[in-house]
């Protein structure tokens, strides 16, 4: 579902860039960056409490939509209130009618059919797929026609209306839970997220106050470049393990009270996870020129670096995400929260060092040094509380971190070999994937073969080999 809505995307912003100037794409990635900030103080997690509780009835369901629309009530009239001080802040009056419409489209969206979730707790991920895919080829759609004949920011904001109106009618006219208005179950979902808010807030700082700051202290146009950059850049790791981890939390949840169990299926999907995220990120950051030049086009060319170092930074940030779903599933999201807060902290100091002397690339150096504590962190948090051995889960990152930084600099050597732009792309990725592949395989022999991504394609060949014999 990621990469097909994914795909969509990056066909839409390959034409876009070029119909688009970064100043244009900016107006709404400021506007979208209230939303989210807003949102973050007011998410209390409802949907979270459905998929860690190991049975829900209708009662509790239907408690937590409503809750979820009181959420979308209280988020909407604070983007109205904000909407002109955010139009202040980032010194663009454009930004003030685009969050009235965004406050709209919040509260719309808070009102969507919660069979949604119910169906991601049974595993039924296919109807998320179809949803997903079919808002992001409308949406695509609609944006592309409406730049044809704009030329501004005004495309964006058309299509991401209808991103919010097809996907919440979509939402009821493929599932048949019809929910009710409930409020018998608030206080057990307020005890269950309450400090889930809190690590959403401290998320949602770390992930965007980056962006925040890049808004204040840059120009429309630089902004514009960081933001358009950051999406580029994250594109692989920001999918594949969001992906991987969709299912996760509610299968721990089917097999919670196995400890061991739980224990070898969190080890097994953060080596799997980490084996396919950090090389895509450090394999993003070589080839970023060519990169940007491909689907961006010459007029994005100095959104190259930053396309680079996102590519680092958003591998290194998913690095963890199967220990954090384990705190949340055991109940210690106090600690979870934590942690977010302490990286956040992190970033914070990184910024007073690296952002006078690097501008906005400083600001990126400063998620990764907050990324890396973090991954520290939840590695001994996880062993201190849920007793997962913390060596077993930093041995499960370190072979895929040396054979990514092994393949950057291989990378950027092939890169030399010729001046043709789409030359270069081709042989940076056969170069990016033979030298991954042989230093996996080979640490993964000489380790004694440890459980995890080629564990898991070995089993899968032998299986078919033997059926076929």
């Amino acid at each position: 579902m990621r990469w097909g809505t994914r795909l969509l995307g990056l066909i839409s912003t390959v034409i876009m860039a070029r119909l688009i100037l970064p100043a244009e794409y900016a107006v709404v990635a400021m506007a979208m960056l209230v939303v989210g900030l807003i949102e973050s103080f007011f998410d209390l997690g409802a949907e979270t409490a459905i998929l860690r509780k190991a049975e829900v009835d209708h009662d509790y369901v239907n408690s937590a939509w409503s809750l979820r629309v009181v959420e979308g009530a209280v988020i909407g009239l604070f983007l109205v209130l904000v909407s002109h001080s955010a139009g202040e802040y980032f010194g663009d009056g454009r930004v003030v009618p685009v969050l009235w419409m965004l406050a709209f489209c919040v509260v719309l969206s808070s009102s969507a059919n919660i069979g949604l979730v119910l169906a991601r707790k049974e595993l039924n991920f296919f109807l998320d797929f179809k949803i997903q895919l079919i808002v992001k080829i409308l949406q695509v759609i609609v944006t592309v026609v409406a730049a044809w004949y704009l030329r501004d920011y005004r495309a964006l904001v058309i299509g991401v209306f209808i991103g919010y109106v097809s996907g919440w009618a979509l939402s009821y006219l493929m599932h048949d839970y019809r929910p009710a208005w409930r409020t018998s179950a608030f206080v057990e979902i307020w005890h269950v997220t309450r400090w889930l808010m809190l690590s959403n807030v401290a998320r949602f700082v770390v992930r965007k106050s980056d962006e925040l700051i890049a808004g204040r202290i840059g120009t429309s146009h630089q902004f514009g470049l960081y933001n358009v950059g950051a999406d580029l850049g994250q594109m692989p790791t920001g999918e594949v393990g969001p992906a991987i981890l969709k299912a996760f939390l509610p299968v721990l949840s089917s097999i919670q009270h196995d400890a061991g169990r739980i224990h070898s299926g969190v080890l097994k999907v953060l080596a799997i996870v980490n084996a396919v995220t950090l090389p895509a990120g450090f394999g993003v950051a070589a080839m970023a020129l060519p990169i940007t030049l491909l689907v961006l086009g010459e007029n994005w060319i100095e959104a190259a670096a930053i396309v680079g170092l996102f590519g680092i930074a958003g591998a290194i940030q998913v690095a963890a995400n199967p220990l954090s779903t384990l705190l949340i599933l055991r109940g210690f999201t106090r600690c979870q929260s934590g942690i977010v807060w302490i990286e956040f902290v992190t970033f914070a100091i990184a910024c007073m060092v690296f952002v006078p002397e690097l501008h906005l690339q400083g600001l990126i150096y400063a998620r990764i040094a907050g990324a890396l504590m973090s991954v520290i962190l939840f590695a001994f948090e996880c062993h201190r509380k849920c007793g997962l051995p913390m060596f077993s889960s930093l041995g499960m990152i370190w072979r895929p971190l040396f054979a990514s930084l092994v393949m950057y600099f291989v990378v950027g050597m092939a890169l030399d070999v010729s001046d043709n732009l789409y030359l270069d792309f081709m042989i940076g990725i056969a170069a990016g994937v033979v030298t991954y592949a042989v230093l996996m395989l080979f640490s993964w022999y000489i380790t004694g073969r440890p459980q995890g991504l080629e564990h898991e394609v070995v089993s899968f060949i032998t299986s078919r080999q033997q059926r076929v014999d």
